[in-house]
């Protein structure tokens, strides 16, 4: 077993070899640790995402802010048919985009005059962000919501006539809306004002997905929006602070990934740094942050991953679009689950409802028959480690042999995430013998891999391994960071190849 000193932590990722040091106690350690409302989150897991706003009439997918409100009249909204779709997802929380990069508001914002309040629905009287509060405190839901203060079109660029695109274009336009008299200013106290009105007159709210934190004059209106928020609503969890996305929007994670990060400006206001082998990937889809991130065990600042998951769970992009938004099949979403959720993050999975205002009945289905078998896979395990254990060995055992093929790993992230290295044995024919992993991602391709062996754990890890017999394996902590691994929990399973 080795412990590593933080000089040397670097050289984790460069496969040298570091100098015995003491492990440190819990006490002692200057590990990041989540908040308890990170963890809360993190065990969560399943996210479900609506997009739902003017872009469903307009066809289009970011907003250019010009489209009249008058096109936005839903015939057949139910907030609820999104919440109970997304329990059938099995997700613990939901999230709607109350306002989206367009700037359209989906309640009766005292800010702009580009509202729901100026469309058809409900003759003006409408407002989809309280019906969806609503909904989800009737059904247990978890709120979240999507509003993104460094993209709004119609408060930022309402006076250019032309054409209005998405990345390059759009952030080359907002340079020049900035330099306009006034404009930054005003355009900084409407996102203020917004962010006040959503988390002022719903109630609790239990997440705000905010994105986009590298757009042009974020870091002047992000740091004032993260204070609000803190102010406002302290137990909610921030995407940026305190959550974060992969570098993609097709469900993949960097493996091995430590949830511990630095920042670019060492604040936690700013977006996570790169370490040495981090880097970009191409454009997917439209995404702005394409930083894919390792994180740093000797971190300052703790993010849980988010995983957001459009192209993993359907085609044709964030919001509906006639005849394109198609379910994937059941095996590519279970094998989503194991590559974000078995690998430590959370995922979070659009359902993206139509122009009548409902979540398509091939969506609903398929969120139904994801859900059911990840219960199925997931609720019964043939033994489980319940209590927290800290030591270089931990041991599973069960009263007759039987055959596994799954494991699953909980560090107790409460005080750090330690696991760098480990392995699994099984107690076969009087002896322990190795078992060898055998997870395989077919869509993952550099910096992602493809086929992750026994490294981090953090939040959770799901390990297939080649099928044995046996009634006891054992957990070796082979290197670790400031001391040995706390397992909060560790399962075994079978379960047929999906």
């Amino acid at each position: 077993m080795k412990y590593f000193s933080y000089s040397l932590l670097f050289l984790l990722f460069l496969n040298c070899r570091n100098e015995k040091s003491s492990s440190s106690s819990i006490e002692e350690s200057t590990l990041a640790k989540p908040s308890a409302k990170q963890i809360a989150f993190a065990d969560w897991e399943v996210g479900a995402f609506i997009h739902f706003g003017l872009n469903v009439f307009s066809g289009q997918e970011h907003g250019d802010g010009k489209v009249s409100p008058s096109e936005f009249d839903p015939s057949e909204l139910d907030a609820e048919q999104w919440v109970l779709a997304a329990k059938a997802l099995g997700a613990k929380y939901a999230c709607l985009t109350v306002r989206h990069e367009g700037g359209f508001c989906l309640w009766p914002s005292k800010t702009t005059d580009y509202t729901i309040a100026n469309s058809p629905y409900k003759g003006g009287k409408g407002d989809i962000a309280q019906e969806f509060v609503d909904a989800c405190r009737k059904h247990d839901m978890k709120i979240g919501f999507y509003h993104t203060s460094s993209h709004d079109a119609n408060a930022g660029l309402s006076w250019y006539d032309g054409y209005i695109g998405w990345a390059d274009n759009r952030d080359s336009l907002m340079n020049i809306a900035f330099q306009r008299p006034g404009l930054k200013e005003k355009y900084k106290q409407v996102q203020m004002g917004q962010m006040r009105e959503l988390l002022t007159n719903y109630g609790p709210i239990d997440f705000m997905w905010s994105d986009h934190w590298g757009a042009p004059g974020s870091e002047e209106i992000w740091n004032p929006i993260t204070d609000l928020v803190a102010e406002l609503q302290p137990n909610m969890v921030f995407m940026g602070p305190e959550t974060w996305v992969p570098g993609n929007e097709s469900g993949l994670v960097v493996y091995p990934m430590w949830n511990a990060v630095n920042t670019v400006d060492g604040t936690n206001y700013t977006r996570p740094s790169a370490s040495s082998k981090d880097k970009n990937v191409e454009n997917d889809y439209g995404l702005l942050e394409t930083e894919v991130r390792t994180g740093h065990p000797e971190g300052k600042f703790w993010r849980v991953r988010e995983c957001t998951t459009h192209w993993a769970f359907h085609e044709g992009g964030w919001f509906w679009h006639p005849e394109v938004t198609l379910p994937r099949s059941l095996s590519e979403h279970v094998d989503l689950y194991y590559r974000t959720v078995g690998l430590g993050a959370n995922t979070i999975i659009n359902l993206p409802p139509d122009n009548r205002g409902l979540i398509p009945d091939t969506i609903v289905s398929a969120a139904k028959k994801f859900g059911n078998e990840i219960k199925r896979r997931f609720s019964n395990p043939i033994a489980e480690l319940k209590q927290i254990k800290t030591g270089e060995t931990v041991e599973l055992s069960w009263s007759k042999p039987q055959k596994i093929n799954t494991v699953v790993l909980m560090e107790n992230i409460a005080n750090g995430q330690r696991a760098v290295k480990y392995s699994l044995e099984a107690f076969v024919n009087d002896s322990w013998v190795p078992l060898k992993p055998m997870n395989h991602f077919p869509i993952a391709k550099p910096p992602y891999n493809p086929n992750p062996g026994y490294e981090t754990i953090g939040h959770k890890k799901i390990d297939r391994i080649e099928t044995v017999e046996t009634n006891k394996i054992r957990f070796k902590s082979l290197e670790s960071v400031e001391g040995v691994p706390e397992i909060r929990k560790m399962q075994v399973f079978y379960n047929a190849p999906y």
